[in-house]
C-alpha cells in the first residue's frame, strides 16, 4: 500500500529541531506570520481554511485534541438538540459554530504554540531518535483528517437518526 507510506526524508535528521522543518507544508504562508508572533505581533490572523473546516484543519495540522474536542462538542449538542427539539438546544448547537470563527482568527496562533511546543520537545529527544520524532510530528496528515471526516459523518448519522 504505497499510498499510505510516508516519505522518510528525516531518516538521518541529527541537527537541532527547526520550526521550518516541523511546519513543512505551506511554510511560505506560516513563516512570516510566526516571525511576527515572535516579535509580539497581533495574535489574530485570519485563515479562511481554518474557519471553514475548523476541526479538520486542526486535525490536518496534527492538533488532534483541539479538532476532536470541537467535533465531540458538536456531536453531543446535535444529539441533545435532536432529542429535546427545543429552540434553546438548537440555538446552542448553532452557536457552537462560533468555534469555527474562533479557529479562523486564532487557529494560526494555536498552530504557532503547537509548533513551538514540538520544537522544545524535539530538542530534548536523543539525537539517535530525532529522525523518528520528525517523521511522526512534522508536517500535516491528510489521511487521518480524511478518516475523521468519515467518522464524523458516521457519528452524526448514528446520533441523529437512531
Amino acid at each position: 500500500m504505497k499510498a499510505f507510506k510516508r516519505e522518510l526524508k528525516f531518516e538521518s535528521y541529527t541537527k537541532p529541531v527547526e520550526r521550518d522543518d516541523l511546519v513543512e507544508k505551506n511554510l511560505d504562508y506560516y513563516k512570516p506570520i510566526f516571525e511576527s508572533f515572535d516579535k509580539g505581533g497581533d495574535k489574530k490572523v485570519f485563515n479562511l481554511h481554518a474557519m471553514i473546516l475548523a476541526p479538520y484543519w486542526y486535525i490536518y495540522r496534527k492538533m488532534v485534541l483541539q479538532g476532536a474536542s470541537i467535533i465531540g462538542l458538536q456531536v453531543i449538542l446535535a444529539m441533545v438538540a435532536s432529542v429535546m427539539r427545543q429552540p434553546l438546544w438548537i440555538g446552542i448547537y448553532i452557536l457552537s459554530f462560533g468555534l469555527y470563527v474562533r479557529a479562523g482568527f486564532y487557529g494560526v496562533h494555536d498552530y504557532y504554540k503547537h509548533v513551538n511546543k514540538l520544537k522544545k520537545q524535539g530538542d530534548e529527544v536523543a539525537v539517535k531518535f530525532r529522525h523518528k520524532f520528525m517523521t511522526d510530528k512534522s508536517g500535516v496528515d491528510g489521511y487521518i483528517a480524511g478518516c475523521w471526516v468519515g467518522g464524523t459523518i458516521f457519528l452524526y448519522a448514528v446520533g441523529i437518526f437512531l
